[in-house]
C-alpha cells in the first residue's frame, strides 16, 4: 500500500513539474478566428501598435494560429491559410469559428437590386417562430422589429448571407437573414 501511494505521489509531482511546460506549449500555435464586429477586415501589421505598416488584411471568419501574446491587447499570428505573420489586435479574435450570421457582412457585399417582395419563412417547425428585421447584417445586432411567418417586406439589395430590407408596416431598413425568407 505505501509502495503504490509513493508511486502515485512521484507520478503527481512529475505530471504537477511537466504543467507549466505543457500550458506553455499549448499558447504556441493556439487556433484562433477572426470576428470584426464591423465586417471589416482585420488588420496584419508589422509592429503591435496601431499606427504600424499593414502587411495584409485578414477576412472575418478566418482562421489564424496565435504564436505569441505580446500584451493583452496584442497577439503575433499566423494566417493560416497564407502563411502570413504579423501582429493584430487580440481583441478582434475569438476561439471558435463564427457562425454564418454571427459574421456582419460588408456594405460592399451588398448589390443593389430591383426591389421585390418576400414573406417570412417560420424559423423552425413552430410556425409562431418570429424572423428579426435587425440594425446590421449580424445576428447579435440590435432588432428593429420581429417579424412572424407570412409577414411580408421588401428587399432592396442582396448580400451572400443577408439581404436589406424595407418594412412597409413601419418604413424601417434593416437586414433580414436569407435563410428566412422566400420570394412572393
Amino acid at each position: 500500500m505505501k509502495k503504490m501511494l509513493s508511486v502515485a505521489l512521484i507520478a503527481l509531482m512529475i505530471f504537477g513539474l511537466m504543467l507549466p511546460l505543457m500550458a506553455s506549449a499549448e499558447s504556441v500555435g493556439t487556433p484562433m478566428w477572426v470576428n470584426c464586429a464591423d465586417g471589416k477586415r482585420l488588420n496584419l501589421r508589422t509592429e503591435p501598435k496601431a499606427g504600424s505598416k499593414i502587411i495584409d488584411r485578414i477576412d472575418c471568419g478566418k482562421q489564424v494560429d496565435v504564436l505569441n501574446r505580446v500584451n493583452k491587447d496584442w497577439a503575433f499570428v499566423r494566417v493560416t491559410n497564407t502563411g502570413a505573420q504579423g501582429y493584430v489586435m487580440t481583441k478582434f479574435l475569438v476561439a471558435s469559428k463564427p457562425g454564418k450570421y454571427q459574421i456582419t457582412e460588408r456594405d460592399d457585399n451588398f448589390r443593389t437590386v430591383t426591389p421585390y417582395r418576400v414573406e417570412m419563412k417560420a424559423r423552425s417547425k413552430n410556425a409562431d417562430d418570429s424572423v428579426c428585421l435587425r440594425v446590421m447584417p449580424n445576428k447579435s445586432a440590435q432588432s428593429i422589429r420581429r417579424f412572424m411567418a407570412g409577414e411580408q417586406v421588401t428587399v432592396v439589395a442582396v448580400g451572400k448571407t443577408w439581404s436589406k430590407v424595407v418594412d412597409p408596416v413601419t418604413g424601417a431598413t434593416g437586414y433580414v437573414a436569407n435563410d428566412y425568407i422566400r420570394r412572393v
